[in-house]
């Protein structure tokens, strides 16, 4: 029989670029350490103090690059367990990741260098020789699409910020955000505002002077079908741009413009005499105009909303019994602000995968209803991952609205 000599190699994945200063910022698991025993792996970290609902583990048979695949299903430890046994199975190389979450079950999924991913590989040996193990480090490539954006710079122009970045290939349409803090991972564009929608570099803003600013451009399309990455120094800025009030003042004490120049002050007189001087319309005329219908814009028209019919059925008890007196009492009645409200109380505790899943579903209707798009896209891309086609219509739904 054959003995397996396996080498641990800590990955360096530089999934979402995060960079040293955000480790910070992002909750996440650290000091994660390998231990073997044949087929048997332990995995071991140290948990999240930022961060105390479950924890997930991820296990891939391919590195983890650039986020993590939809098809696979995590399993979940209770906070403070701190270690986890899994049986490999004769893999002959395993990827693991260990990402924290809240108590309300928000899940930060960044994969960190040397921190929370770790890869094993299994390398048969003749029998009768004894297994070693060695840690080596390496860095993985970042896999990338060619067409996204890079080489993002925000540089300020007296008080304008000046947006450049490069692309390739068809185009597409890009979004601009503007954000007080440095946008580390998807779920930190909730803190951003929107400057413009369709934007080509460069393009030039003017935001609020002697505040810090960070900025990130994404492709639409990316954001509808939940493949947006963020990576520092590419798709978004790692230094604040700052437009001090002494910048502004300049913009004020600029020479006054010229006056508006006309051919006909600018020429001899005489020179136009054959122009006839301009006639104001009869009372007849002006009637016409006025009683023209003025061009309005049609109202927004919303998507209507979705109630799950498990939920309609009154159940025996239990955490869907708090979830059927929420959706009967106000969501159906279509009051948004008092649902949302409740769904949000009703998530600060930890649920049931399936339950939870419902009720964020609902909550992301309640926040499109409320005018807070921005929340409501982040909640549907999230829901895309176990309903993606129901997902797809609300996420075009909310970038309609959003772009209204």
């Amino acid at each position: 029989m054959k003995k397996a000599v396996f080498i641990i190699i800590i990955v360096i994945l530089v999934s979402a670029g995060v960079a040293a200063q955000s480790l910070d910022i992002i909750p996440h698991v650290t000091d994660i350490q390998v231990e073997s025993s044949g087929n048997l792996i332990k995995l071991s970290w140290v948990d999240s103090p930022q961060a105390r609902g479950q924890v997930f583990i991820f296990r891939s048979a391919r590195p983890f690059i650039g986020s993590i695949p939809q098809h696979i299903r995590p399993v979940t430890i209770r906070y403070g367990q701190q270690y986890y046994i899994d049986d490999t199975d004769d893999m002959e190389s395993v990827h693991y990741l260990i990402t924290a979450s809240d108590i309300s079950g928000l899940r930060y999924d960044v994969i960190l260098p040397r921190v929370n991913s770790t890869s094993i590989n299994f390398i048969h040996t003749g029998e009768g020789e004894e297994p070693s193990v060695s840690v080596t480090f390496m860095e993985a490539p970042v896999l990338r699409d060619p067409r996204s954006i890079s080489n993002l710079k925000a540089v300020h122009d007296g008080d304008k910020v000046i947006i450049t970045y490069d692309t390739s290939g068809p185009r597409r349409t890009a979004i601009l955000y503007r954000s007080m803090h440095p946008v580390r991972q998807p779920h930190d564009l909730l803190n951003a505002v929107i400057v413009q929608s369709g934007i080509i570099s460069p393009f030039i803003d003017v935001p609020v002077p002697g505040v810090p600013w960070f900025y990130t451009v994404i492709f639409e399309d990316e954001i509808a079908t939940g493949t947006m990455g963020i990576i520092p120094g590419e798709n978004t800025t790692v230094s604040a741009v700052l437009i001090t009030a002494q910048q502004t003042s300049e913009r004020s004490l600029r020479p006054i413009p010229l006056p508006l120049l006309t051919l006909r002050s600018a020429m001899p007189e005489g020179f136009f005499t054959d122009i006839p001087s301009p006639t104001p319309l009869g009372i007849e005329s002006l009637g016409i105009v006025g009683n023209m219908p003025s061009v309005t814009k049609m109202p927004m028209v919303l998507k209507g909303p979705r109630v799950f019919a498990v939920d309609l059925e009154a159940p025996t008890g239990g955490e869907e019994s708090a979830l059927f007196q929420i959706v009967m009492e106000y969501f159906i009645k279509f009051e948004w602000e008092s649902a949302r409200l409740s769904l949000q109380h009703y998530l600060s505790l930890p649920r049931s995968r399936d339950v939870e899943l419902r009720a964020r579903f609902y909550l992301a209707q309640t926040l499109y209803y409320t005018g807070r798009y921005r929340e409501s896209l982040m909640e549907f891309l999230a829901f895309r991952t176990h309903h993606p086609v129901e997902a797809n219509s609300w996420i075009e739904a909310v970038l309609t609205a959003m772009v209204y």
